[in-house]
């Protein structure tokens, strides 16, 4: 059949013909696929060096190809343009999904016909003829235009997905991951493009009264979600990493059953009504053991791809792991798989490697029954530590009953109590924060004693006093390092901003939200306190109770396991004596 002429600008044009100039969407559109086809011969040649299609080329052009060589070279050329023509939508895709003008893309377009993969130039403008049809079926204006052009990148995208699994040589382009930074948007195989900002989170609602106990935890997850609520999208920072307070990393441990899982229900609660206000968009993915592939270096790739879906600086983002120690690999543990590893790897690198970025967007929350498992050094990374201990008082249990009961059991309440008073966290915070002002490990508590007697029976008022008593722990702890410090350092910066955003700012956007940001800044620093003594230590001993618990449950777990098996043995060998004739 003849070819079809077209040209994509003015078919754009045409959309409205009544004005002479492009609107602000349609000059979007215009660009944004001008730029994929750019990376569309950027990726084809990529391809080409990468697979060695270039030399078979420069042979076969000065007649210098072999007839064994033919088939090989016909083959690459065909995944070369298959692999450019996917970029190209890809990167379409990608580009037109982000900020609230993002529609939904049900069409009904028919699937594009197989490209021509014999040439560059020809699976070029296959693919851009099957836009053009797309925008001459179904744009009628600025919506409907976007709508067009993000179903067609879809329909293109899934239909060379289905391509991309008969082609030969498809590793010279699967195995590298292409970033077009001044675009943010990575190419990576052919894995469809991650959405920019989550439509909707299915995950339940949960109120912090309905969180029974785990008060620091709660309270230091609900000051998670506020801050995450005042970065600012157009300048790409946030007050709290500006003035302190902001949590990039933390790790809730406690055993099964304590309200981990409900924890994180109450985050993405907040989150939802707070972004809501904010008008920013909101992304929370959780990272589970199911990301975890046999195959070599798919783990790392998965990791690395909820971590830089959690850090796009166009979205909120916060970003869960569930079973952390099973997720992520112990570097001393011979039985981690080197999927496991992969993602200690990639995480350690992403929550607090050389390149990491801080801009106040996101919060990475590593959740374990068994912290001690995990290995240190990723440990260490996370800035805060939650102890999960689920209902602890007789109020924390009878309130836990009455949340999964109380709406089909009719009885009386009982004398003085009224459900979930108990569970408004400042009624306990200064009093759990307070039983840190001395260790809780045996070990650290020796340590604490023995300063106290150096320093005269005196409490620590200098820095000389704190740097003495910390270089004492870190003798005792071999792990406690300059990392440990930072750590603690923030979490004394954290309790410095140690005070709820005003209700007011919250509910209404104009109160906070949409002000200017050097005035919001101005507001938070009303409201921020100062260091005590009393801080830093309750911090100090915060952190290096944290420590020595895993280390303790890390032995403790040994030897049991090591009686177990002994026991076992014996068990063994008696009852292979009994049975001898």
């Amino acid at each position: 059949s003849a070819e079809v002429s077209f040209r994509l600008a003015d078919r754009i044009q045409s959309i409205a013909s009544s004005d002479a100039l492009l609107s602000e969407v349609e000059n979007r559109v215009l660009r944004v696929i001008r730029r994929a086809i750019q990376v569309y011969l950027a990726i084809y040649e990529c391809y080409d060096d990468a697979s060695g299609s270039s030399r078979l080329k420069a042979d076969n052009q000065h007649g210098r190809l072999s007839a064994s060589a033919e088939p090989e070279l016909e083959a690459k050329v065909q995944t070369g343009s298959a692999a450019s023509a996917f970029a190209l939508s890809s990167f379409i895709l990608s580009s037109l999904s982000s900020g609230s003008d993002a529609v939904g893309d049900s069409l009904d377009l028919e699937s594009p016909d197989p490209h021509p993969l014999h040439s560059k130039s020809e699976t070029l403008r296959s693919s851009l003829r099957y836009f053009d049809a797309a925008i001459e079926l179904h744009a009628r204006d600025d919506e409907s235009l976007l709508r067009a052009v993000r179903a067609a990148a879809q329909e293109q995208v899934s239909a060379l997905q289905v391509v991309a699994s008969h082609l030969q040589y498809t590793e010279a382009f699967t195995r590298y991951e292409y970033r077009i930074e001044s675009d943010d948007v990575v190419i990576s195989g052919f894995d469809a493009p991650e959405e920019r900002v989550s439509s909707s989170i299915d995950i339940p609602m949960r109120r912090p009264e309905e969180v029974v106990g785990n008060h620091i935890a709660k309270l230091e997850a609900s000051r998670i979600a506020q801050r995450l609520a005042c970065y600012d999208l157009e300048l790409g920072t946030n007050p709290f990493v500006e003035l302190g307070g902001f949590v990039f990393s933390f790790i809730g441990d406690g055993s099964p059953g304590t309200g981990k899982t409900t924890l994180i229900q109450m985050v993405v609660s907040l989150l939802t009504q707070y972004c809501e206000v904010a008008r920013l968009p909101l992304r929370y993915e959780n990272f589970s053991v199911d990301e975890i592939s046999d195959y070599q270096g798919r783990s790392g790739h998965n990791a690395k791809r909820f971590c830089r879906s959690i850090l796009d600086p166009r979205v909120v983002g916060f970003g869960t792991v569930d079973d952390v120690d099973q997720v992520c690999g112990n570097r001393g543990d011979r039985n981690a798989s080197s999927g496991q590893l992969e993602v200690t790897a990639v995480f350690m690198q992403e929550l607090g490697g050389a390149n990491t970025v801080v801009r106040g967007n996101a919060s990475f929350g590593l959740f374990s029954n068994y912290p001690e498992k995990v290995d240190d050094a990723l440990r260490q990374r996370t800035q805060a530590r939650f102890t999960v201990d689920g209902p602890q008082t007789r109020d924390d249990f009878t309130d836990l009953l009455h949340i999964l009961l109380g709406e089909s059991w009719k009885m009386p309440l009982g004398h003085g109590y009224e459900p979930l008073v108990n569970q408004q966290v400042r009624r306990v915070i200064e009093q759990k924060y307070s039983g840190h002002d001395r260790p809780k490990s045996e070990t650290l508590l020796a340590v604490f004693e023995e300063q106290i007697e150096l320093n005269g029976g005196k409490g620590f008022s200098t820095w000389q006093d704190f740097g003495t008593y910390l270089h004492a722990i870190g003798k005792a702890d071999s792990r406690f390092t300059g990392r440990a410090i930072k750590n603690i350092s923030d979490a004394v910066r954290s309790r410095m901003m140690d005070f709820d955003l005003p209700s007011d700012w919250l509910e209404k956007n104009s109160a906070f939200f949409a002000r200017p940001y050097s005035e919001r800044v101005a507001m938070i620093r009303e409201l921020q306190g100062e260091i005590t003594p009393e801080i830093v230590m309750q911090e100090i001993n915060r952190y290096a109770d944290s420590e020595a618990r895993y280390s303790d449950a890390a032995e403790q777990r040994a030897f049991h396991q090591r009686v177990a098996d002994i026991e076992l043995e014996a068990r063994a060998r008696k009852h292979a004596i009994e049975r001898e004739p």
